[in-house]
């Protein structure tokens, strides 16, 4: 059997090792490197050329999706899994526009990492269940994260909503008409699978702070 090369990238170091031990036990499995920061990962990939980088979204320094883009211009077979302890839409979006083969929490369990693994080195896409639920199929066949298929006004919509504002208000400030309003707003509910404004809200809110 032939063995999966895996170079790791995350800034915690009790993380690295939880990671680095997971996968070391796995004789189908070799850690080449583990390394802190996104600038590192480039070097060590390029230094390595492993099958895998596991790397982790919140790191302090170079962007990690920058990262990502150099790493698939310098060593395009590497598979880039995505790790994060954060769920937010932005980054998910950014991960599959960089070709991300998958995305895990970092509340996933081992078993789930190493399925992962085997998924992704078969040319298959994973991830795990907590992100699956913000990808929606676009019927190009394209994964997308939900926000991102909002449209301008319907995002112009939901700052309203979130503030708060009856259908009548937000029809006034954006010049439509309150039926209009009703249908951008069951729009925005099914595109993120939100269905009242009060979940609607908060939704929109963790985004801000998620962008800020």
């Amino acid at each position: 059997m032939k063995t999966t090369s895996i170079v790791i990238a995350d800034d915690h170091p009790s993380q690295r090792k939880f990671l680095f031990d997971a996968l070391e036990e796995e004789s189908s499995l070799a850690v080449l490197d583990a390394v802190g920061t996104a600038s590192e990962a480039i070097d060590s990939v390029v230094r390595h050329s492993p099958d895998i980088l596991i790397l982790d979204v919140e790191m302090p320094g170079l962007d990690v999706f920058h990262a990502a883009e150099e790493i698939c211009r310098l060593r395009p077979d590497v598979k880039i899994i995505f790790l994060s302890g954060n769920y937010q839409d932005h980054d998910i979006a950014s991960a599959l526009r960089v070709n991300a083969k998958g995305y895990l929490s970092k509340a996933d369990d081992a078993l789930l990492i190493l399925d992962a693994i085997s998924q992704v080195m078969k040319n298959k896409r994973y991830f795990s269940p907590i992100i699956a639920e913000r990808l929606v199929m676009m019927n190009s066949g394209q994964i997308s994260a939900r926000s991102e298929t909002l449209s301008t006004r319907e995002w112009e919509t939901l700052e309203y909503v979130a503030k708060g504002y009856s259908k009548k208000e937000i029809a006034v400030f954006l010049h439509i008409s309150v039926k209009t309003v009703e249908k951008h707003t069951q729009s925005i509910m099914n595109k993120l699978d939100v269905h009242d404004r009060v979940r609607l809200a908060l939704w929109y809110l963790s985004h801000l702070k998620s962008v800020e």
